[in-house]
């Protein structure tokens, strides 16, 4: 309690795990930004336009002279770099530490060292903001600027953010506070009285057998390739859909699909506390917690996939994919930081599996849609939803069924054997003093 009160007296922006939660947050933005630009580049590389020779003569261009087919491979291109890194990221993440490691099971690995337990969802969900920020940036800008300026500085733009941000998280982030020159010593013991000392996690070796026959970890792969081929189908396809099916122009188009994504953003801040909150107070465990936000998300998308499917008011459309896309919101305080509730020394092995499965879904979803919507039309973006309804309502019932929050006994090996680390430092330190 003591720790809790201390901690509780330093400014918030004094706090260094709010400062890992925004460099976290910016590296998200990034990320996705740069991941769902081409959505929109796509559309200005691939429009015809209508050109004036010197003669004036009007001739009708188009720069790449590519089918849907083609479209698909190329928005699922990004995917096939992203995979490989995925577990074996978060097997480095664990070993080197999470600042060092690949995104996304990375992030597993630094909330295992600078999260309070109490505190997973909320500081997870603020940082994961940033990946929907990112979205909103990038579908907003990408419009603007490939009218104004052209496709090309879509990607110089985002590309040089990018760059800018490695360079701080370099200088601003540490793997864990015990290395931390800069945190406060009342903010240190209050992390670590919450988590324990984490120092030496890197130095546990990870049981895989336990990991691939576990249940409750295949709840949370289930769950993130569910999440994952909704949203890819939206984050790849969606600028598409509406250029297709309701005649918007480039601009307008990334405009109107960034709307989803300002409502999901101010939804995950909303999913953090509630998830929070009803743990502090009693009024759920962890795993139900995870059970109920995973399902009740997944059920809700569903539905509001089969709207959309079925209007064709383009105002009801974009109400529907939003209160879909918003409902994913509380999904992310339910699989997302479900690996830390399992296994916290080895959540990010956990994360880099779910998300190989993930992108293996942001992979087939552009090239199923590609060879679904060959004509463009609304019958066969209907086909699209139907299917993604159909995943939705398999996630569900699979988590519904397995998912768990409490620490597996595989996992219990870790904490037993870093608390006997701890105990042995102590007694070192002890024995030390006295001489």
């Amino acid at each position: 309690m003591e720790d809790i009160k201390l901690d509780s007296k330093l400014p918030f922006w004094r706090k260094r795990r709010y400062h890992v939660v925004l460099m976290v947050f910016f590296g998200l933005f990034n990320l996705f930004a740069i991941r769902i630009n081409l959505s929109v580049a796509i559309v200005a590389m691939t429009e015809k336009i209508n050109v004036t020779l010197e003669d004036g003569s009007v001739v009708e261009r188009q720069e790449f002279d590519w089918d849907s087919t083609t479209k698909g491979y190329l928005l699922s291109s990004f995917y096939y770099g992203y995979i490989t890194t995925q577990i074996l990221g978060g097997f480095l993440a664990s070993r080197i530490g999470g600042n060092l490691g690949a995104a996304i099971p990375s992030v597993l690995a630094i909330w295992a060292q600078w999260a309070p337990v109490y505190e997973r969802s909320f500081m997870g969900n603020v940082s994961y903001t940033g990946s929907y920020i990112g979205i909103i940036a990038a579908m907003l800008l990408s419009g603007i600027m490939g009218v104004s300026w052209g496709w090309e500085s879509i990607f110089y733009s985002f590309g040089s953010f990018g760059c800018l941000w490695y360079l701080a998280w370099l200088f601003i982030v540490r793997a864990n506070p015990e290395v931390d020159p800069l945190i406060k010593e009342a903010e240190k013991q209050f992390i670590l009285s919450s988590i324990g000392d984490r120092s030496q996690v890197k130095n546990i070796k990870h049981p895989w057998k336990d990991i691939f026959t576990s249940m409750a970890v295949w709840a949370a792969v289930v769950a993130g390739f569910t999440f994952s081929w909704g949203s890819y189908t939206l984050l790849t396809q969606l600028p598409m859909f509406l250029n297709d099916t309701l005649n918007f122009n480039l601009d307008t188009t990334g405009i109107m699909a960034s709307i989803p994504y300002m409502v999901v953003t101010a939804l995950l801040f909303v999913s953090g506390f509630l998830a929070d909150w009803t743990q502090v107070k009693g009024y759920l465990r962890a795993g139900q917690v995870r059970r109920f936000f995973n399902c009740g998300a997944f059920i809700v998308q569903m539905a509001f996939m089969l709207l959309t499917a079925f209007t064709t008011d383009p105002t009801l459309s974009i109400v529907f994919i939003s209160l879909g896309v918003g409902a994913g919101a509380f999904a992310w305080s339910g699989y997302v930081v479900n690996p830390l509730d399992l296994a916290p020394s080895h959540a990010s092995i956990i994360m880099g599996l779910s998300n190989t499965f993930g992108t293996i879904a942001g992979i087939v979803t552009p090239i199923v849609t590609g060879y679904i919507v060959t004509d463009r039309t609304r019958d066969q973006w209907r086909i699209i939803f139907y299917i993604a309804a159909g995943v939705y309502l398999f996630g569900c019932i699979f988590c519904m069924f397995f998912v768990r929050g409490n620490l597996q006994p595989w996992a219990k090996v870790d904490i037993e054997e870093l608390a006997n680390r701890k105990a042995l430092k102590e007694n070192e330190n002890r024995n030390s003093s006295e001489l």
